[in-house]
């Protein structure tokens, strides 16, 4: 048997606080497993505005009690590592052990520019990544002891993450470029896939299966994906994620889509959804959904 997850996005683009709550509370009553942000200062477009992920998500956490909660993806370049991991752990001990911990390398060059950061190649962030990966890992995992790093771009010496976390903080990663998926294979817990490169899965799995098995790893797989239950046209804004390879139509067709995805190795399923309404429908549908992993 196999334990699927199903989640979805809250409302924070173009959003006020009572909209993510609110929507976070319905997704916890409605029994799905995770809530998710993103983790992104600039809007789409930027006048449309947007709350930021971290503090939407620590918010979240404190006016739930079950459910996951995360974010599609952590930018690695927006905090530093070693504060990312001090801040990571408070959250999850606030939370009760809820925070679900995926990191990506970054990609919005405007965001950088616009808000001060450097911008460099794909190659230096994805060291970037690895270094903020192993900070946390290794400040996760210390216990009451120090821990010291030495990385290509970040450091830390003799650092004491008090207090420690309850449980073994889950790393994911997502991503779908060539370097980033060997390195999620290297050091990763999870491999989250985007939605806008699902066409493109079993090309991707096929890379990314001969990087694990020479690392002798085993790595859960998740994906972003769009719900859109029924009859309904997906929203506009979700183009860019591919919303015809979602999890859509009636519920006999969400559960082919699922069974599909299921069969390519994906178990955790974390979505963009378009209203109450289709919230509520996808809810109704989740124990078929859940079946489908046996």
């Amino acid at each position: 048997m196999t334990k699927l997850e199903f989640g979805i996005l809250l409302p924070q683009v173009g959003a006020d606080f009572a909209a993510a709550e609110r929507t976070a509370r319905r997704a916890e009553d409605a029994g799905l497993d995770s809530v998710w942000v993103i983790d992104h200062v600039l809007g789409f477009p930027p006048k449309r505005g947007i709350l930021e992920g971290w503090t939407l998500a620590t918010a979240i956490a404190a006016r739930t009690e079950r459910v996951g909660v995360g974010a599609q993806v952590f930018c690695q370049s927006f905090r530093n590592p070693a504060l990312l991991a001090k801040m990571a752990t408070t959250l999850d001990l606030l939370s009760g052990g809820r925070l679900r911990f995926l990191l990506g390398a970054g990609w919005y060059e405007d965001e950088y520019r616009a808000f001060g950061w450097d911008f460099p190649a794909a190659g230096p962030r994805v060291e970037q990544t690895e270094d903020t990966i192993r900070i946390c890992r290794g400040l996760f995992d210390a216990g009451d002891e120090p821990f010291t790093y030495e990385g290509a771009h970040h450091r830390v010496h003799e650092a004491l993450n008090l207090p420690a976390p309850a449980r073994r903080i889950p790393i994911g990663v997502g991503c779908s470029g060539d370097r980033m998926l060997d390195l999620t294979a290297r050091l990763a817990d999870e491999w989250n896939t985007p939605a806008g490169v699902l066409d493109r899965y079993d090309e991707l799995r096929a890379a990314f299966d001969e990087r694990v098995q020479a690392h002798g790893r085993e790595i859960t797989r998740s994906t972003q994906i769009v719900f859109t239950p029924g009859d309904r046209d997906p929203h506009p804004a979700m183009a860019m994620f591919r919303p015809e390879l979602g999890i859509r139509g009636s519920r006999e067709q969400m559960v082919q889509r699922t069974g599909e995805l299921v069969a390519q190795g994906l178990t955790g399923f974390y979505g963009f959804i378009a209203g109450d309404q289709a919230l509520d429908e996808l809810a109704q549908a989740l124990p078929d959904l859940r079946a489908v992993g046996g």
